[in-house]
């Protein structure tokens, strides 16, 4: 099918009517009237309601408007990487962060890549994880920096893990009253009413487990900020990692270091999916986070396998 078709169906369907659209796109009507047609025939269902004063998709028309607005995308980004020569200075960056992450070192990372490619444009989607890990395989992100403790989905790959200190956050003077130390234990933990977040349920049970202990949270939640918000209460002492009380305005709390944990706790982790072909511009941007931060990034070879011995 002609490219051409779906520039023009997306300018039917945002302009509301074929008049409209064939004033805009400079086409006689009838002429996007027959394409509209072969697209239905080609496609074996009908875009829109007839009838209606304003043109309304149907469930298949709506389907393909967004693949054919990704598909324009694609395009655009293509012609940008080829007339940028490769360089990866033009088009879009797209990376994905889970809404409990906020990272002081992606922020100087992407405001560097900024200063040093000022023609590209950046998009940051914000998102919990099954939303991003959705985003990534379909493309619509190349990468996303997340805090997992854990990621085990197929056809993806972790380029780099910034492990991180797991403390106990809690109230000022609660809990551990007079405790001396800025240290606690699991044994102690489970003694008083913890929050945490969902995802990292399972590696605190078998954490709790390993050490002979079970372990019944007071309060689960699925954004680091209400983990936080129970401590910051008084109602519990969460379990988070150290680096998400200052990043996210949490220093009013007092800290115990978790010292018989030993937990990967990641700070900051970069997912992307496994011997993908990836843009030059994301290529650039987890290369200039390697150089900064010393992390080993080797770029997918002709799309498809890495370098032997990676």
């Amino acid at each position: 099918m002609n490219l051409a078709y779906y520039v023009n169906y997306v300018t039917i369907v945002e302009e509301g009517s074929l008049t409209a659209a064939a004033r805009k796109l400079r086409i006689a009507q009838p002429a996007l009237s027959n394409q509209i047609k072969a697209l239905e025939t080609a496609y074996g269902a009908r875009l829109f309601y007839r009838g209606a004063r304003k043109l309304e998709l149907t469930d298949a028309g709506q389907i393909l408007y967004q693949k054919a607005k990704w598909m324009m995308e694609v395009e655009t980004e293509a012609r940008n990487e080829i007339a940028s020569g490769f360089g990866g200075t033009k088009g879009t960056l797209r990376i994905g962060i889970t809404s409990s992450f906020e990272n002081e070192r992606l922020f100087d990372a992407l405001t560097a890549f900024a200063d040093r490619c000022p023609d590209a444009e950046i998009t940051v989607y914000e998102a919990e994880l099954p939303e991003l890990l959705k985003k990534l395989q379909n493309g619509k992100v190349e990468a996303i920096f997340v805090r997992p403790i854990k990621s085990d989905v197929e056809n993806l790959e972790v380029l780099y893990t910034h492990p991180d200190t797991l403390v106990a956050a809690y109230l000022p003077g609660a809990f551990f009253g007079e405790e001396p130390g800025d240290t606690t234990t699991f044994e102690r933990l489970g003694e008083l009413p913890l929050s945490m977040l969902e995802r990292s349920l399972p590696a605190f049970k078998n954490a709790f487990r390993e050490k002979g202990l079970s372990l019944s949270p007071k309060y689960v939640s699925t954004r680091m900020q209400v983990a936080l918000n129970w401590a910051r209460a008084g109602k519990a002492v969460a379990l988070v990692p150290k680096s998400a009380t200052e990043a996210l305005g949490f220093c009013d709390l007092a800290e115990k270091t978790v010292s018989d944990s030993d937990m990967l706790v990641p700070a900051m982790t970069i997912i992307a999916q496994k011997r993908k072909y990836r843009s030059r511009i994301v290529n650039n941007f987890l290369n200039l986070l390697s150089e900064r931060y010393g992390y080993q990034y080797t770029e997918p070879i002709d799309g498809s396998d890495r370098e032997k011995g990676e």
